[in-house]
């Protein structure tokens, strides 16, 4: 440098000037690394042979402190030679980043040591970013920013993209328990310049557009962040460090490890919200870019909705849920108690922003055809508010991600109890083993099961830490709160829900925007709120929070089921109502009682509704409906008992009872259940008596050649009792108390001779000479409590004591006997289940039977025999009031044929759509 300036013939002395910077900086990269025969002192070496990017931030650092230190002595100084040393100095540091940003570019620019060729360019900055800013090994704030500044726009993206990769490349082999957090404050630490957070988006690691559902979230930017969890199939490390030995350890223990994991997650997610918070704020066009990478995992990943998946083809349960929760964060400004700013919420943005593809769901009231044609319209993309995006956003995530894990854990219990039950019945197995050999080998296999079992406990545990993480289940419920408000709102004619209360019933057009949305949103409420109530009894979210909006949403659809087009979602729906009115341990009652006894919705809707979608689930369509209306009847009835206290319900009830053509047919359905139903509790008890007689004879039944068959049947009819028998306690303890309540209905011609018939065959059953056969051992596992079960039956007698109840009682000439209900009374005085008084009624009951069977038995003497034409081809009564069927031309009784089509719309004798408004009066034969 030297030699050129005198050949320039600079004026001496040689001063330092903003012209000669550049030159300087160029002569000291350029001069070669020396060698170790060099004639340098061994600082010089030292310095000479260091990479020249350290050089070049090692003497900005001195010029950033030489800038500090004159800024402090100042005072004194003249403005002119303070501004001339500092314009020298940013000078000096600008030099200083320009070309420490070109040697890690071009890192053979200039002359290094070739030791060190592997170790230049950009990843000489991984160690300095994953270092405290301020520390000696990191890269300052101010020089950060400052190359920020420098090269956006020209070469940023190659200079930070690859050492950003680099650090995410290491991300990838970490886990959960692994110190990933200088990782992750290093990235958090990066995105806090603004500068930096919107650029960061746009290097092509973001989001690379050739990835696949499994790999996006090792292949892109955040990937690897977001995929750190707790979930069994990201590391089995975790589960294995944390859970081993399940069964040695006592349950504190485990839950401190579940709660440990929880807190970390939290951490990091808290971390990457607010990494992601920095790049929305940085730029629309980095928000943008965001969601476009948000939107892209989402349509790589819509095969984690489907019912049979591959999991190794899609993305981890734990990138899917830690982007949910995110999101889940995103939505907590918007998510205030009273829903204020829930009209921002476009709910034309799957049709008018093509991020998230729908056109091939389902939806929620519209066929296959309907949705592509309503999806066909021409319809402007628009631009949407955060609010909005961020809210569609968390449904979708929440849709692909923890809902499907739900999905997951379901089916893990579902074989964990499978593998526990294998397990228990080869240790009974073993144990029952003399013969050595056999012994040895069957060890084998008992070590095997229970070592597969330790497996999925642990598997277990670790699915628990994650989705029943209480402040993620609390997010979740508060998010979903506004989901089920928004909806409603949505039907509402008024759209002012929640702030003014919804008017029902709701009009019979269902509205398109509505009718359009994607089925799986209620689904996926639902199946929420069933997920908690199975399993998240223990975190009191749902205790901990008012479940207005759940009841209000929950009410608005059964009271207008045309809304929802699956008869299975609406089932649901009552499944709910189920789980959050069963009564808690020691008395204390469901979480939602209190709401379903308080509501005014409630109180003016939720018995009509129960009722009319009782009579509904009779036909669902699907090929196991017969069996699917018990359960779904089952649950509607444990809610109406749980109501049935408060006299506002009991009032709606007698209102609607009023209205014959409803009530009757809820009516009837109720009683066929309770026909069906005790008819099979019934017979599968006699069933289990004779086998456990059987098994009695030890040495006969184990000499069976037959014998695992039979004890499969054995247990086969154990399940099906257990079933039937609940379901059938359940139905008829509702008849009981509707008909303490209400009579009238149950004694139209249509009902009442059934209903009588239905009784005594039941009563035979239970007191009549069969009855022996019913005497089963260990009743209480079958839930079969044979004299509250009569006590009940003889209730529903006392409640009917009427002439028209009595008459048809008469009619029955299969099932009643004077005797049966001698025994009965003798049975429920000696157990103290009756008082004398109920005895005395029930004795006037007969008496009065008694009676109208011998002036029945008198008219029909003086009437002789009926010539056939005058009888019902149905059932063969005599007709009193006969009418046509239009397409059959068949001649029966009216009440016959209303009778048919309470349970059945078509014509019984060729199957033809029929109603009573088509039938036509016919003539008596005997006019």
């Amino acid at each position: 440098m030297v030699s050129e300036l005198e050949e320039e013939k600079a004026p001496t002395p040689y001063r330092l000037s903003q012209s000669l910077i550049d030159r300087l900086l160029v002569a000291r990269l350029s001069i070669e690394p020396p060698t170790d025969a060099a004639n340098y002192s061994v600082d010089v070496q030292r310095e000479l042979r260091a990479p020249h990017f350290n050089y070049l931030l090692e003497s900005w650092r001195r010029a950033h402190e030489i800038k500090r230190n004159t800024l402090i002595r100042s005072k004194n100084l003249d403005k002119t030679v303070l501004k001339t040393r500092l314009d020298m100095l940013d000078s000096v540091k600008f030099l200083l980043v320009s070309y420490s940003g070109l040697v890690l570019q071009i890192p053979d620019m200039f002359p290094q040591m070739e030791s060190l060729t592997e170790l230049l360019g950009p990843v000489q900055l991984v160690p300095r970013l994953l270092a405290p800013p301020e520390s000696p090994q990191g890269l300052p704030t101010d020089y950060f920013s400052e190359m920020i500044e420098r090269f956006s726009g020209d070469g940023l993206e190659t200079i930070l993209g690859p050492a950003m990769s680099f650090i995410t490349s290491q991300v990838k082999t970490i886990t959960l328990l692994d110190d990933f957090k200088p990782y992750l404050q290093s990235l958090s630490l990066l995105c806090e310049n603004k500068a930096l957070a919107e650029v960061l988006t746009s290097f092509p690691e973001f989001d690379p557009p050739t990835t696949n559902a499994s790999n996006i979230e090792d292949l892109s930017l955040l990937g690897p962040y977001f995929k750190l969890s707790a979930y069994p199939e990201s590391s089995r490390k975790v589960e294995e460090a944390l859970f081993h030995n399940p069964d040695s350890r006592n349950a504190g223990d485990i839950e401190s490890c579940k709660n440990g994991v929880r807190g970390t997650l939290q951490n990091l997610q808290r971390t990457l919200f607010g990494v992601s918070s920095s790049i929305v704020r940085s730029s629309p066009s980095a928000r943008e870019r965001l969601l476009l990478y948000f939107a892209h995992i989402l349509q790589l990943n819509q095969k984690r909705a489907q019912i049979q998946v591959d999991m190794q083809t899609v993305a981890t349960d734990g990138f899917m849920h830690n982007l949910a929760a995110v999101m889940l964060t995103f939505c907590e400004p918007f998510l205030d108690i009273r829903a204020s700013k829930i009209d921002k919420i476009d709910i034309s943005y799957f049709y008018t922003c093509k991020r998230i593809d729908i056109s091939e769901e389902t939806k929620i009231n519209a066929t296959k055809a309907q949705s592509d044609e309503y999806n066909s319209l021409e319809r402007p993309e628009k631009a949407h508010n955060f609010i909005t995006e961020a809210f569609f956003m968390a449904l979708s995530f929440m849709h692909y991600g923890p809902i499907r894990s739900f999905v997951n854990y379901n089916e893990l219990i579902r074989e964990f109890n499978e593998a526990k039950k294998h397990y228990d019945t080869a240790q009974r197995e073993l144990a029952q083993l003399t013969n050595n050999s056999e012994r040895v080998m069957r060890e084998f296999v008992v070590n095997k099961l229970k070592k597969n079992l330790e497996t999925m406990t642990m598997h277990k545990l670790a699915y628990e830490s994650m989705i029943l993480d209480p402040d993620f289940l609390t997010k979740t419920l508060t998010f979903y709160n506004l989901v089920m408000a928004w909806l409603v709102r949505s039907v509402d004619t008024r759209h002012k829900h929640p702030w003014q209360p919804i008017a029902l019933p709701l009009p019979s057009t269902v509205p398109d925007e509505f009718a359009m949305l994607p089925e799986w949103i209620i689904e996926d409420i639902v199946e929420f709120f069933i997920f908690v109530g199975k399993y998240g009894y223990e975190t009191q979210i749902i205790r901990s929070y008012p479940q207005t909006e759940l009841v209000t949403f929950i009410i608005t659809f059964l009271r207008n089921t045309h809304y929802i087009k699956n008869p299975y979602l609406k089932a649901k729906l009552v499944e709910i109502l189920f789980f959050y009115t069963y009564p808690i341990a020691r008395g204390i009652p469901g979480e939602l009682e209190a709401v379903l006894n308080s509501h005014p919705l409630a109180l003016e809707h939720l018995v009509p509704c129960l009722m009319s979608f009782y009579v509904e689930v009779e036909q669902t369509g699907a090929s196991s409906q017969f069996y699917d209306k018990f359960n779904i009847r089952y649950n509607i009835s444990h809610v109406m008992k749980t109501i049935w206290s408060h006299p506002a319900h009991r009032a709606k009830l007698r209102g609607e009872s009023r209205n014959p053509e409803v009530f009757t047919r809820f009516v009837n359905m109720l009683m066929s259940d309770v026909t069906y139903l005790l008819d099979e509790s019934l017979s599968k008890l006699t069933e289990i008596h004779q086998i456990q007689t059987e098994m009695e004879d030890t040495a006969t039944w184990s000499a069976q050649t037959n014998l695992q068959e039979r004890e499969g049947q054995f247990r086969s009819l154990e399940r099906q009792a257990q079933s039937y028998v609940s379901l059938g306690n359940e139905t008829v303890n509702m008849l009981n108390y509707l008909t303490a309540e209400v009579v009238t209905p149950f004694l139209v011609n249509e009902i009442v001779d059934r209903l009588a018939a239905m009784l005594d065959y039941n009563l035979s059953q239970l007191v009549g000479p069969k009855c022996t056969g019913l005497n089963v051992k260990n009743r209480k596992k079958y839930h079969f409590e044979p004299r509250a079960l009569l006590s009940q039956l003889i209730d529903i007698y006392l409640h009917l004591n009427t002439t028209t109840f009595i008459e048809a009682i008469a009619r029955d000439g299969r099932s009643y006997k004077k005797e049966y209900f001698s025994k009965a009374a003798s049975i429920l005085l000696k157990h103290g289940l009756k008082q004398q008084d109920d005895i005395s009624t029930l004795e006037s009951i007969v008496n009065r039977v008694e009676e109208a069977i011998k002036s029945s038995a008198e008219e029909e003497e003086e009437l002789g025999d009926v010539p056939d034409e005058y009888l019902d081809p149905l059932f063969f009564t005599l007709m009193e009031d006969p009418v046509v069927l239009p397409t059959s031309g068949v001649v029966v009784d009216r009440s016959t044929i209303r009778a048919h089509l309470l349970g059945d719309t078509r014509d019984p004798f060729n199957r033809t759509p029929l109603s009573m408004d088509m039938v036509q009066p016919g003539e008596c034969p005997w006019d």
